[in-house]
């Protein structure tokens, strides 16, 4: 019998209902005989819990332990550092515990991934659990490689927690997504108007949202440059209404938190929350690094009269996901309401004026600068052709003397 660098894990345990319980595969069978309390449990687990409408009371008590014992079995394989473990550790990430997804990804660093898992650990890492997202961005250090490094750029980790998040519907925010498109969960808030998404087919966003847009394409610097006024509104709107809430959180007295830690941790996630409705909150969203994602394009897909200006209220950045090898794109709208954008305008408004007076100014300087240069070069000729005629004159006036 070969050696192996692990005890035969997950005996007899096959796919159930929405978990994944995979056959041993390390190389040799265990006999009934080799059977140990271990194998007892999940065995027991197996049959009276998985797929059973009406469970025991038993499964209360199980299912804990079951979960241990399959995540020692990952670790186990992880610690073999062996790459044949590999696809008996990717099997756990399809089962529907969170708890043995963040011991998959634990293994999988152990092991060490390598440039020919990006792919693998691009799509893992978009778990809809966070804390499941956080472990494999964890994993991915632990390999070496340039798609390994890039990816690691790429991959953000916003939030923490083991609640099950689910895409967002951009249809709530009037705002559609191209087809065939997967739904980013750490590169999307709606509550700051951006929602994320890799494509999956062979579908084209630009295609898709050139034939919506209602302004543009612009590249991104471009449409910066374009609309930088509005966005300096968006930006001050939002700065606002952060100081507001701010100001209104100072006036709750916290929880204490030896009394009632509930509502200490709610808020806490409050005091959270506050500090990123400002217009840094979404900075993170609108810095497009060349090296992830190439050469962004802006499909402007509604544009309003709000006061005095008009704004690209929804818009969609069709880019290269670099990282991920795949084309992808960013829903973008205005999350601040009109009124406010309004209010940001009265500085804005004046400041616009004040540099279109100075760039008035300073056009008005260089085209009399350029008159003055004119004058004075046309001057500078004149004299030349002068003192070349008189030089001529004398020329001959001394030839005409010496008899030439």
């Amino acid at each position: 019998m070969e050696e192996n660098p692990a005890p035969c894990i997950w005996k007899m345990r096959s796919l159930v209902a929405s978990w994944l319980i995979p056959l041993c595969t390390l190389g040799w069978t265990a006999s009934e005989a080799d059977a140990g309390p271990k194998d007892d449990i999940v065995s027991g687990f197996v049959k009276s819990c998985i797929g059973k409408q009406v469970k025991g009371p038993e499964c209360d008590k199980l299912r804990p332990q079951f979960v241990e014992i399959i995540k020692e079995d990952l670790w186990t394989l992880g610690s073999s550092a062996d790459r044949k473990f590999l696809p008996d550790i990717l099997r756990a990430f399809t089962v529907n515990e969170a708890e043995l997804r963040i011991a998959a990804a634990q293994a999988l660093g152990m092991v060490g991934p390598q440039d020919q898992d990006a792919d693998t650990l691009a799509r893992l890492a978009n778990d809809p659990v966070a804390d499941v997202r956080h472990a494999v961005t964890n994993a991915i250090p632990q390999g070496k490689g340039k798609a390994l490094d890039l990816l690691k750029q790429r991959i953000l980790h916003l939030r923490t927690g083991r609640d099950v998040e689910k895409p967002v519907d951009p249809a709530k925010f009037s705002m559609p997504a191209a087809p065939d498109s997967a739904y980013l969960f750490d590169s999307s808030d709606a509550t700051k108007g951006r929602l994320s998404y890799v494509v999956k087919g062979k579908s084209d966003p630009a295609q898709f949202y050139k034939a919506k847009a209602k302004k543009g394409p612009y590249k991104w610097e471009q449409f910066k440059e374009q609309y930088r006024y509005q966005l300096k509104d968006e930006d001050e709107a939002m700065d606002q209404a952060q100081q507001a809430a701010g100001k209104q959180l100072e006036k709750e007295r916290p929880p204490d938190p030896a009394t009632n830690m509930e509502a200490y941790v709610a808020y806490m996630q409050k005091v959270g929350s506050v500090s990123t409705q400002g217009s840094m909150g979404k900075m993170g969203f609108d810095l497009y690094q060349q090296n992830l994602y190439g050469d962004p394009t802006v499909y402007v897909l509604e544009e309003r009269q709000i006061g005095q200006r008009s704004y690209p209220t929804r818009y969609a950045v069709v880019y290269q996901e670099l990282a991920f090898r795949r084309p992808g794109y960013r829903l973008a709208w205005t999350t601040v309401p009109d009124d406010a954008l309004k209010a940001a305008q009265v500085a804005s408004l004046k400041e616009q004026k004040e540099e279109e007076a100075q760039q008035a100014a300073s056009k008005k300087h260089e085209e009399a600068a350029k008159k003055r240069e004119a004058e004075l070069d046309s001057l500078t000729k004149k004299k030349d052709a002068t003192e070349k005629k008189q030089f001529r004159k004398g020329q001959s006036d001394l030839e005409k003397e010496l008899g030439f």
